[in-house]
C-alpha cells in the first residue's frame, strides 16, 4: 500500500465506520444504507488505487524504462531544451493504473520543476503544455531525459520526493499522482522506440526505448 494513501484510506474508512453505525441504528433504512453502501464502494476503491505492488526491475544502463502504468497516447519529436533533438512519449493513466511513479533510468538530478496551471482532462491533446504538472531532468554518463507528472481533471494532487542533486536508482519509486492523471517523458531521438501508439506500459518493468 503506497503510504502516500493512508490519509486517504482513513478518511474513507472513517466517513463508512459513521454512515454504516448511523444506517444499523435507523432501523436499515434506505436513507442511510444507500449512503453506507455508497461509501463503502468508495473505500475499496481508495484501498485498491493506493496499491503498491512490487516489481522486479531489470536494471539496464542500454534501456529507458516506463516511469509509469498506462497507455501509449503520444509519440512525437520534439526540440527540447534540456534533451536538445528527441522523442516526447505520452502515456495516460487511468483511475484504476497503478499510480506509483518510478526512475526511467539511473542518474543525477538536473532539476525539479513545479509548473502551475490549469487542470484540463489528461487525455486532452494540449495538457501536456498547459495543466499543472511535475518536471524531472535526470541524467547520467549516457543519456539524459526528462519527465513530467502531469495532473488532470480529477487527478490534482502531484507528490515526487526528488530534489536537485539526488541520485536514483533506474526503477526505484519517485513519486505517484493521485486518481488519474498522464506522463511525459523525453528522450533523445537517437534512442530506439520500443512501443507503439495504445500499448499498454508498466511502471519500471516496461522498456520504453533502447539507448543506441
Amino acid at each position: 500500500m503506497a503510504r502516500e494513501g493512508y490519509i486517504n484510506i482513513v478518511v474513507a474508512l472513517g466517513i463508512t465506520l459513521i454512515l454504516a453505525t448511523i444506517s444499523f441504528f435507523s432501523g436499515e433504512s434506505l436513507y442511510w444504507k444507500i449512503p453506507s453502501m455508497l461509501s463503502g464502494l468508495f473505500l475499496l476503491f481508495t484501498l485498491y488505487f493506493f496499491r503498491d505492488p512490487e516489481r522486479e526491475v531489470k536494471q539496464n544502463p542500454k534501456h529507458i524504462l516506463s516511469p509509469g502504468d498506462g497507455v501509449i497516447v503520444e509519440i512525437k519529436d520534439v526540440d527540447d531544451e534540456y534533451v536538445g533533438k528527441a522523442i516526447k512519449i505520452t502515456m495516460f493513466l487511468s483511475p484504476f493504473n497503478v499510480h506509483i511513479n518510478r526512475a526511467p533510468i539511473s542518474g543525477r538530478v538536473s532539476f525539479v520543476q513545479y509548473k502551475y496551471g490549469a487542470f484540463k482532462a489528461a487525455y486532452a491533446e494540449d495538457a501536456s503544455e498547459v495543466n499543472e504538472q511535475s518536471i524531472v531532468g535526470l541524467e547520467n554518463d549516457r543519456i539524459k531525459v526528462k519527465f513530467a507528472q502531469v495532473a488532470g481533471a480529477v487527478a490534482r494532487r502531484i507528490i515526487n520526493y526528488l530534489r536537485e542533486g539526488d541520485e536514483i536508482n533506474q526503477g526505484d519509486r519517485y513519486g505517484l499522482i493521485k486518481f488519474g492523471s498522464r506522463m511525459d517523458i523525453t528522450i533523445p531521438r537517437s534512442a530506439k522506440v520500443k512501443v507503439e501508439l495504445r500499448e499498454a506500459v508498466r511502471g519500471g518493468l516496461s522498456i520504453l526505448a533502447e539507448v543506441n
